[in-house]
């Protein structure tokens, strides 16, 4: 009879485009909520808090932003 293995494995690592993909996000430059949001993903990420850093850097993505028009 084998023994099956009842705890958690180790969190496993993501590659690095996987990362760009999850986590790649544009925050405008001139904008303060791009600005915070984007501390809260440096944050999240040095954290490893996966969940939060998504989170974040999908706000990033889904700010908007009015369209500048040329005169």
């Amino acid at each position: 009879m084998t023994n099956p293995q009842t705890y958690p494995q180790p969190a496993v690592e993501l590659a690095g485009f996987v990362d760009d993909y999850l986590y790649g996000c544009e925050p405008v430059a001139d904008c303060g909520v791009c600005a915070a949001l984007a501390r809260e993903l440096a944050e999240a990420r040095g954290a490893k808090e996966h969940g939060k850093a998504y989170t974040a850097a999908k706000e990033i993505r889904n700010h908007p932003h009015p369209v500048k028009r040329r005169p």
